[in-house]
């Protein structure tokens, strides 16, 4: 095994589980949540979001790591080429999503656990407006995660 096989390795994992995730996610986690009570829900998805957030991450120091060595050599910003252009449209939309994950761990999940209703309580109209801007923050990163897939798929 070569040093650039590993590097491609490392980088596809963290893609899969960055991604994968976020799709397992929205696609089959949240939607099977309604077999569960309201107080079961909250503690599955906070054990969930505390895990998946330490993978995900993870997932973006090690994409980032490997994404600069991968590089091709002055093809980063370039954007007079195909695959110049392709790779910074690649590394916007990567922005973009650490932007988006930098929201959601700092802004919308503290939130949502300081304003988690009391057992037997109705969550409140803040709490329900913080899970709605969780839900379409995760949907955007999803779409930007498949927009980066598309685009390697380009090359």
């Amino acid at each position: 095994m070569t040093p650039s096989w590993f590097l491609q390795f490392a980088h596809l994992l963290a893609t899969v589980a960055w991604i994968g995730g976020m799709i397992f996610m929205k696609a089959i986690l949240v939607p099977s949540l309604a077999v569960l009570e309201p107080p079961q829900r909250g503690r599955l998805m906070g054990s969930v979001a505390k895990r998946f957030t330490a993978l995900a991450w993870t997932s973006v120091a090690l994409l980032a790591l490997t994404g600069l060595v991968k590089a091709p050599e002055g093809l980063l910003g370039d954007t007079t080429t195909d695959v110049g252009l392709l790779l910074t449209v690649k590394l916007a939309l990567f922005a973009g999503m650490i932007v988006v994950g930098l929201v959601i761990t700092f802004g919308v999940a503290p939130k949502l656990g300081a304003l988690a209703p009391a057992p037997g309580s109705a969550p409140t109209p803040a709490f329900v407006k913080a899970q709605k801007a969780l839900d379409g923050l995760s949907a955007v990163n999803a779409l930007f995660g498949l927009a980066i897939l598309g685009i390697v798929s380009a090359f």
